[in-house]
């Protein structure tokens, strides 16, 4: 899959969360939906770096983009939505970093 359009996949899957998470708290219009374009031309995702780069842009964008929804919504907003960017992205070293980030916190909060 090309670059530009593994770019087109993650602000799709960013946008579609960020509309599901204003959608609960009320109707809005698709022009209404915060979006936020991931890019990543410039990085090797065959790299640690590189996943872990991107991992920490997707990461950011989620929070911007779900930054609308209601405080009780925000945490599903943003795990769902780093979820599917990096499903969508099919990096297996990106998705080793988004386990090892999740795994992580799952640790933290069970403490």
């Amino acid at each position: 899959m090309k670059t530009t359009a593994r770019s087109f996949l993650i602000l799709s899957t960013l946008m579609l969360f960020g509309a599901a998470a204003n959608a609960v708290a009320a109707p809005t219009l698709a022009s209404d939906v915060t979006t936020k374009v991931v890019r990543f031309k410039d990085l090797d995702l065959s790299t640690a770096v590189g996943a872990r780069t991107l991992y920490e842009r997707i990461s950011a964008a989620a929070r911007i983009v779900c930054r609308e929804a209601a405080y009780t919504e925000m945490r599903e907003c943003r795990t769902r939505a780093v979820d599917d960017a990096v499903k969508a992205v099919g990096s297996p070293l990106l998705s080793s970093v988004h386990g090892s980030t999740a795994d992580h916190v799952e640790e933290v909060v069970l403490r």
